[in-house]
């Protein structure tokens, strides 16, 4: 066939109707003609026009070899059944209604789910060429990573071969007058060819230059996009402004494009970051050893990272001689920037949550298939006709495929809209979880997918009906039409019922397992007292406060105002607050080289008490023990029990230990005492992890420009903020709070990576249980309707309301068992998925299985009880009278 021939064939189907009318008229006229050549040969008018219908032959077999040679006859039926099945839905709309919502439930979900797997796990970066781009750590272990110091970085990045582009991130934070409030941004310090590392043109303006990040060069920032409309207006001219950060001008030289930077956060658990600004290394920071730094780097067209890793290993040995020897041993890694954007926990919820939805689906297409089963057996008068008529099976089974094709393309989108409101709705509340590279919307792939899946649930919820009803004699099938559907359609659909019971088990198991465990967390002692409990951040600027001693002066008035407040209990400053993280250091024995690792956190002498954590031994810090005075160090309980097992310290107060004294350009390490032993204090967000040996300083022996202010009031925390607003405002009009929390939402927060995916496979449990408990109804209400008749016969006889009762009762509880079999089987098979999740719950807690068999037990008997007690007010003589 021509390609012509082909594209008329086409075009044809969109000419139907005038076709057939041309058709109908040529059928016409020819047999006007043969009448008229009958009437000549003298026949009357009668025989004449049976004359012309026998020589014509069959006018509807012309026609459809007619139709048959014309266009595409399979997309011509098709569009035949599609307008049917489109009439059928609007002649039974509450069947079409319940039909698509389901549907609209199970598609909307997955394709919500899909856009946050797709742009978390699935899209590569938004960047140019994103596989070059890697991040570069140091490697204590095979296992862990760190951040690098300033000097291993510079060699790094002189000496290595493999990269056209390297830079080193590092927090910054400055304060911005905006309308005359001071407000403070969170930012990045980075190297010049920072934004050559991602492949990223401004906006407006230009990057930085190799030059500008050196010691004396003119400080210059560029802004985000979203910062600029924030805060400037999207003020075109921003372009060479002058910005004050902490008092201090810099040039803005560029702008970035909207997009990923906009919400890459500076900080975790923070605002994202609205500057750039370079790290210009002074000879202090060259030759200090805090690991502070976080390389990222570009590898050149061609390099693999096996590659890139040799070349850094090389480059190591280079400098073996600067390495310090408690370091020796260690390594260098080089992984995939995006590895590091999604951790093992995050990873593994969403496709925790994945698996919840697709189950949810499958519930929904066993909804469906149930109610097109049902449905169908209405019409097996209709099709047992049809086939009587000559209707080919194939012909039958084409015609409800794509009956139920309308189903899955109005319930597709149905779910495309409902997936919309979800990606607006509940991604918002889990912004911090997914990486700044995730753009969760409704793209191009993710309608994608919601078309394939809409395809996907349509052959799968037709396929069975469809054959199920075309098959069998179709006498059979008019002999058995007014006595209803047979059993094997009645064991189908309650094989399909308990299919839904054994998944929904699944997930009312998997619910309860997690809400146990999020019940364990939040017993989970922090040592600290959360209620009542203010904390905010305050960043000091350089430009005012260069040394220790302008720290000292700042540091006492700002606690006597605060203090004075009427309704605060006590105040207190520290380095970090719990379950906010703390950095981590090196202890050692004076003279010793054997070091231990501990969490190193800066504290004052109300510290202890603001956070309600006990003194267990000794005393806690005084105010006495400030710069000028002999080192103190305060420990916890699980560092005195380090020391006891690591250098057989049985008695730690009085002993002696190094410890670094960090602050204001020091980096060196001085020989502390231990005065104090506290309780345990939760210094990082996962409550899961064993408690941490600390180490706590004098915040005014090792003074730090970012601190926290902490306070405990009487009554409600929030409503001391603007008095304690106006006491900072009047020590130093230009600084600016952030990071304002109650310990009680910081505490809530270190919560929320179980209690997402807790609150998600919960709503899918309920959901996946009420889809359930209707497929239950529809079974038991349509077995009930088409048992009106032996129904009435058994009352007719003497059978009581309540035997009847427990007869169909007793045939639901066998579904509903053979369901719970399964359901604990697949909930037992499970467990692997779930173990990593649960925090002092076994995977196979018995309470958990009793209580999802329990609860989905509940549900089906009540949804069954609902059609099952209509039956008992059956009426024997208008059972058998309609029969």
């Amino acid at each position: 066939m021509t390609i012509r021939r082909r594209l008329a064939r086409i075009f044809a189907l969109v000419r139907a109707n005038r076709l057939e009318r041309e058709l109908g008229d040529e059928v016409r006229a020819h047999l006007e003609l043969a009448e008229h050549d009958a009437i000549a040969r003298g026949l009357d008018p009668a025989e004449a026009r049976r004359d012309a219908l026998r020589q014509f032959g069959g006018i509807e077999q012309m026609k459809e070899a007619h139709r048959d040679d014309r266009s595409v006859r399979w997309i011509e039926n098709l569009i035949k059944d599609v307008r049917y099945g489109l009439a059928g839905l609007r002649r039974d709309r509450g069947f079409a209604l319940i039909a698509i919502g389901v549907l609209a439930l199970g598609i909307g979900a997955n394709t919500a789910m899909f856009s946050v797997v797709d742009a978390a796990l699935l899209k590569p970066l938004p960047f140019p060429d994103p596989d070059r781009i890697v991040r570069i750590m140091e490697a204590p272990t095979t296992t862990t990573r760190n951040s690098t110091t300033t000097g291993t970085f510079e060699a790094l990045k002189r000496l290595s071969r493999s990269f056209e582009a390297m830079s080193a991130e590092s927090l910054s934070t400055a304060t911005l007058m905006v309308r005359g409030e001071p407000t403070r941004l969170n930012g990045r310090y980075v190297s010049a060819d920072h934004f050559a590392v991602f492949g990223v043109q401004p906006l407006l303006g230009r990057t930085f230059r190799a030059e500008e990040d050196q010691p004396g060069a003119a400080a210059v920032v560029i802004l985000s996009h979203a910062a600029w409309q924030t805060y400037f207006g999207g003020d075109a001219g921003i372009l060479d402004r002058e910005l004050l950060l902490d008092n201090e001008p810099h040039r803005v030289i560029g702008v970035l494009p909207p997009g990923a930077f906009d919400r890459h956060r500076a900080r975790p658990l923070q605002e994202p970051a609205s500057f750039w600004r370079l790290n210009a290394f002074t000879p202090e920071e060259r030759a200090a050893s805090s690991h502070w730094l976080n390389p990222v780097a570009r590898m050149k067209p061609g390099v693999s990272l096996e590659q890139a890793h040799t070349d850094l290993l090389t480059v190591r040995a280079q400098i073996a001689d600067t390495i310090p020897a408690w370091k020796k041993e260690w390594s260098v890694a080089v992984e995939p920037f995006d590895r590091q954007l999604v951790g093992d926990t995050l990873r593994q919820s969403i496709f925790i949550a994945l698996g919840a939805v697709v189950l949810v689906l499958l519930i929904a297409c066993a909804n469906l298939t149930n109610l097109l089963l049902s449905r169908g057996a209405a019409r097996r008068k209709e099709i047992a006709v049809r086939i009587a008529l000559g209707a080919s099976r194939a012909r039958l089974v084409a015609q409800m495929l794509a009956e139920s094709l309308v189903l899955g393309v109005l319930g597709g989108v149905a779910g495309v809209g409902l997936a919309a409101i979800l990606i607006r709705t509940v991604v918002p509340l889990m912004p911090v979880d997914l990486p700044f590279t995730a753009d969760v919307s409704l793209d191009l792939r993710v309608l994608g997918f919601a078309s394939a899946i809409a395809l996907v649930v349509s052959a799968i919820v037709g396929v069975l009906p469809a054959i199920r009803l075309s098959s069998g004699p179709a006498a059979a099938a008019l002999n058995s039409a007014t006595r209803g559907s047979s059993g094997q359609h009645n064991r189908l659909r309650r094989i399909i019922v308990g299919a839904e019971v054994a998944v929904s088990l699944v997930l009312i198991c998997g619910s309860i397992l997690l809400f146990r465990s999020l019940i364990r967390l939040q017993q989970v002692d922090i040592g600290a007292r959360v209620e009542n409990v203010l904390t905010m951040s305050i960043d000091l600027p350089w430009s005012r406060y260069p040394d220790g001693h302008h720290w000292s002066a700042f540091y006492p008035l700002l606690m006597d105002r605060v203090r004075a407040i009427p309704g605060i209990e006590s105040a207190s400053i520290s380095g970090d607050v719990p379950l906010e993280g703390t950095g981590g250091e090196n202890l050692r024995l004076p003279g010793g080289d054997e070091r231990l690792l501990v969490r190193f956190k800066r504290a004052d002498a109300e510290y202890f008490s603001t956070m309600g954590i006990p003194v267990v031994a000794g005393r806690g810090f005084t105010p006495e023990d400030r710069l000028g005075t002999p080192f103190v160090t305060v420990i916890n309980q699980a560092l005195a029990a380090r020391l006891r097992d690591t250098f057989g310290i049985q008695e730690p107060l009085g002993a002696s230990v190094d410890l670094p004294v960090l602050g204001f350009g020091r980096d060196r390490r001085s020989t502390m005492t231990i005065v104090g032993v506290i309780g345990n204090e939760r210094v990082q967000s996962d409550l899961r992890a064993p408690n941490d040996p600390i180490a706590y300083v004098p915040i005014a022996q090792a003074p730090r420009m970012a601190i926290k202010l902490a306070v405990r009031t009487h009554g409600d925390a929030m409503a001391a903020l603007p008095s304690i607003r106006e006491a900072i405002r009047q020590v130093d009009p230009q600084l600016a709070l952030a990071d304002i929390k109650t310990m009680a939402q910081i505490w809530s927060g270190s919560l929320s990576g179980l209690r997402q995916p807790v609150w998600l496979i919960g709503i899918f449990a309920a959901l996946s249980a009420l889809l359930a408990a209707l497929g239950l109804y529809g079974v038991v209400s349509h077995s009930v309707s088409q048992q009106q008749r032996e129904i009435g016969i058994r009352m007719a006889l003497g059978a009581r309301s309540g035997e009847v009762l427990s007869m169909i009762v007793r045939s639901v509880l066998t579904t509903i068992a053979a369901g719970l079999v399964i359901g604990l089987g697949g909930a037992f098979a499970l467990t692997r998925v779930t173990h990593s999740l649960l925090f002092e719950v076994s995977a196979l807690d018995p309470f958990a299985f009793a209580a999802a068999a329990i609860v989905m037990s509940v549900v089906g008997v009540t949804a069954a009880i609902i059609p099952a007690s209509r039956a008992t007010r059956v009426d024997p003589t208008t059972a058998l009278r309609s029969e």
